[in-house]
């Protein structure tokens, strides 16, 4: 899984490049070939070949996050104006609109996409497949003095490509040179929590935006907890009636309809995300038997749950009539969510039952899950259950490393690393701070990029690692603006950890590039916090 080195950052021969512009010879590329770079023309860009070339600037380049695998500076800038037009090949039209809208949206210039293949911007899918090297999402991305062409073997490549030419902008200029691209891990997920607190369906697109500048292709959406339960099970209205209608704090918490889900999971695969569904259980299930007391075992009457800890209610386990209650919600969520690969099936902190008890849920459950064509993912507390080869653990622990999980992990299951001592966006980055916990200790950003999953827990082989995920728990969360104020800018740092290779990964450089990032941040809304560690208006 993982990437190979980065190419050496070298800038090119400035007087061989501004005397012939000839760029070509002046490029790198991962493959050790030389890159070429358009010839000059005048559509859309300022620049003439007549002009002396600006020096090339690697810095302009070296602005990226996450890190790109290689890059090569040249000589000279392309400037966008009002008469710069986007060529797409055929299949690529998408990712040409959302360039044309991101480019307006940065600059206020309103690019046409255009049928013309002599436009100064192109988009190319390669219909051979392209570069096996770079894999199903990477790109190669070429600036010369008058023209752009990104190229990608999918339109997910183009579309991570497109998101590496929104971060270099600078006014309306692109430095020349050229970027070649690909991710380090297949999973790079975020994770949103919308049952402690409830959140619009507009809030759920705009941090899907957001992570997806920086290529993050999974959203888990944590949709049950013991706060809230939301989103529609047929035959059992009142978890959304009963069950959704709370939250943290004793808020009238909310749930999305089927059409709502579908505007989300829609939403998402225009920026090349899938999302994964949640159903927590056997525990952290209060919503669900606050709405169906006899789900539970114990006959008693359970109310709402508004606390911010945990219920520690729990699923009865040996009723036959709790797994036909858990075949159908897991259908559900799938139905809800097609294209999906992964469901989520919970698992953590199921403190009620007995390890028998336990083992014995997670072993029929993964099966209903299966049987709905899902992957299963489970908490990391599933590993001591006997797994299907298929099924995903995710581990979020911070202390000594599980026993079952190297054990699961040496048998062939797939971990996703979450440890919430550097990726829980939820932990507080400083003592004091206005939202957010720290039970799993402080977690400033440096934190959050000073990790590499394929060591963080000794003992497994690097093969045994399919991703990374930034979870982001809601309990002290209680709008869009505290959960960007969270995650940013610790999302970035997370998404490089699971983008670029190790050997690129340094603290003082990605801080710098991480600065950089601020200008967009302001331009976007995205509200930030501005960590005393990052040296804000140096990128």
């Amino acid at each position: 899984m993982t990437g190979r080195p980065p190419m050496p950052r070298t800038a090119a021969a400035l007087s061989t490049c501004a005397a012939l512009l000839a760029l070509a010879a002046c490029g790198g590329g991962s493959s050790g070939t030389k890159s070429s770079v358009p010839p000059a023309s005048t559509n859309g860009s300022s620049s003439a070949p007549s002009v002396p070339l600006s020096p090339a600037d690697p810095a302009a380049l070296e602005r990226v996050v996450p890190e790109p695998a290689g890059i090569t500076a040249a000589a000279g800038t392309f400037t966008l104006t009002s008469a710069t037009a986007i060529h797409a090949s055929s299949g690529a039209e998408p990712v040409a609109a959302d360039l044309a809208a991101y480019l307006k949206q940065q600059t206020g210039l309103a690019p046409a996409v255009s049928q013309s293949p002599d436009a100064a911007i192109q988009l190319v899918l390669q219909p051979s497949g392209g570069d096996p090297s770079l894999g199903t999402e990477g790109y190669t991305l070429v600036i010369g003095p008058s023209s752009v062409k990104l190229t990608a073997a999918t339109d997910a490549g183009l579309f991570h490509g497109v998101q590496t030419v929104r971060q270099l902008l600078v006014g309306a200029k692109l430095q020349d040179g050229t970027i070649t691209d690909h991710p380090r891990f297949a999973y790079r997920g975020v994770m949103l929590d919308v049952a402690r607190h409830f959140y619009s369906v507009a809030d759920v697109k705009a941090y899907i935006d957001a992570a997806a500048l920086y290529k993050v292709n999974e959203f888990h959406l944590h949709l049950t907890d013991d706060q809230g339960w939301r989103f529609a099970v047929p035959g059992w209205p009142k978890l959304t009636s009963v069950g959704a209608a709370t939250q943290v704090g004793g808020g009238v918490g909310g749930s999305y309809s089927a059409a709502d889900l579908k505007e989300i999971v829609d939403y998402a695969a225009s920026r090349y995300m899938t999302v994964i569904p949640e159903i927590d259980m056997p525990g952290h299930v209060g919503a669900a038997v606050y709405a169906y007391p006899s789900l539970a075992c114990d006959g008693r009457h359970h109310g709402p749950v508004t606390s911010v800890s945990p219920a520690y209610d729990s699923l009865c386990t040996s009723s036959e009539s709790t797994y036909r209650f858990v075949d159908t919600a897991t259908k559900a969520a799938a139905d809800a969510t097609p294209g999906a690969t992964y469901l989520h099936m919970g698992g953590d902190e199921a403190q009620a039952l007995s390890l028998t008890q336990y083992n014995a849920f997670v072993a029929k459950t993964q099966n209903l899950v299966a049987g709905h064509d899902r992957t299963p993912i489970a908490w990391a507390e599933a590993g001591t259950a006997t797994l299907l080869p298929q099924t995903v653990l995710e581990y979020w622990n911070t202390a000594q490393p599980q026993p079952y999980v190297l054990q699961a992990a040496a048998k062939g299951t797939k971990l996703i690393m979450a440890p919430g001592n550097h990726a829980y966006l939820d932990q507080q980055p400083v003592a004091g701070f206005r939202v957010g916990l720290h039970w799993a200790g402080y977690v400033p950003v440096s934190k959050a990029y000073d990790w590499d999953p394929v060591t963080v827990l000794p003992g497994i082989a690097p093969s045994a690692v399919l991703g990374v995920e930034a979870p982001l728990w809601s309990e002290t969360v209680k709008n869009l603006a505290d959960a960007e104020t969270l995650a940013y800018p610790r999302l970035p740092a997370i998404a490089e950890i699971g983008w670029s290779a190790p050997n690129t990964h340094d603290w003082q450089r990605f801080s710098k590039r991480l600065a950089a990032q601020a200008p967009l941040w302001d331009k976007l809304g995205i509200a930030y916090y501005k960590s005393p560690e990052v040296p804000w208006g140096s990128g």
